[in-house]
């Protein structure tokens, strides 16, 4: 769970270090007597307090400015964190049901109001003509280096573009568990346009075979996880390995899910995460989808607002037979 003061601040847009100063401002000056400008909390200090991890309260004069910024609260309460009875509370004043806050702080608080984005993978087939030597038959066939389960024509009249089954099973999944149980807004893109436009928060599924997944792995200057071998398309022989040194791969016994969550820019946008869907193995993909729509909560009550990998084993024999194998909470978020 996060803070009450970062609930609040998120209700009002104010996550944001420069939004924040701006209102500060004004509440310190209908002080009496005043406060003047430019005595807000430094950045450093603004995503402290937002972080859940400060040791004591604030300076006295903040305490007034917050106070007077949030009328009804005292500062011990706006720093401490908010459990499910003030979450609930607080969305019954607002008139916005409890699943939609909770299910907020595990995606990022940024979603309530902006919704999340569900990211699936694509990737083109090309259509080549193959010459027969067959008198009887036309000139000329269309073959495929793979047959797509689910495809779509692309703009170009000579490629398909495919969706893989086992990402888009996933996602149809999370999607449906999270339109019945809230009414955050959900919407859904591939992931050369997620990429390339990333200035949201959002879900993506899939590995390397996903541009989202790879643009995180290849840009962050210390991933959460990284993954080795396997070909592009193919997870069943590739390696996923932690930042505590742990691995995993798919075996006959069972196959691997993955969830991560990422804060790609937490200074500016404290509040957006970027979340993986993801797996080893033909079952891991899905199993792990299964296990995000059904464990989402409790495991936010686990992890809080910090960055997180969950591996997952998925029984070969069926999705529903999915265990949490592992949970790395990075400590440095």
């Amino acid at each position: 769970m996060a803070t009450v003061l970062r609930m609040l601040l998120a209700e009002q847009h104010l996550t944001n270090h420069s939004d924040f100063l701006a209102a500060y401002d004004r509440c310190a000056a209908q002080l009496d007597p005043p406060i003047p400008a430019g005595y807000g909390p430094a950045k450093t200090q603004f995503y402290q307090w937002l972080s859940g991890r400060m040791v004591g309260l604030p300076r006295d004069y903040h305490c007034r400015v917050l106070v007077k910024m949030f009328p009804g609260w005292t500062v011990e309460r706006l720093f401490q964190m908010a459990d499910a009875a003030t979450v609930a509370a607080r969305a019954h004043e607002l008139g916005v049901p409890a699943p939609d806050i909770e299910l907020g702080t595990f995606l990022g608080a940024e979603v309530i109001t902006s919704g999340i984005t569900l990211v699936y993978p694509t990737f083109e087939l090309p259509i080549q003509p193959v010459h027969t030597h067959s008198a009887a038959e036309a000139g000329h066939r269309w073959a495929f280096a793979r047959k797509p389960r689910v495809f779509a024509a692309d703009r170009h009249v000579d490629v398909l573009t495919a969706l893989p089954e086992p990402e888009t099973r996933g996602l149809l999944h999370v999607f449906t568990a999270f339109q019945r149980h809230t009414g955050i807004p959900i919407d859904i893109r591939g992931d050369r346009y997620v990429a390339a436009h990333s200035d949201r928060p959002y879900l993506s599924f899939g590995l390397m075979g996903n541009d989202c997944t790879r643009k995180y792995l290849e840009g962050a200057e210390r991933p959460l996880f990284t993954v080795d071998g396997g070909a592009e398309y193919c997870s069943r022989f590739a390696q996923l390995e932690l930042t505590d040194g742990s691995r995993y791969s798919s075996t006959g016994d069972y196959d691997i899910g993955v969830i991560a969550r990422v804060r790609p820019v937490p200074d500016p946008h404290p509040d957006r995460y970027w979340m993986f869907c993801a797996g080893l193995g033909p079952r891991g993909m899905t199993g792990a989808s299964r296990y995000l729509a059904g464990c989402w909560s409790p495991l936010q009550q686990r992890v809080g607002d910090r960055e997180f990998v969950a591996v997952v084993g998925v029984g070969t024999d069926s999705d529903d037979t999915v265990h949490l194998e592992h949970l790395l909470i990075d400590s440095e978020t």
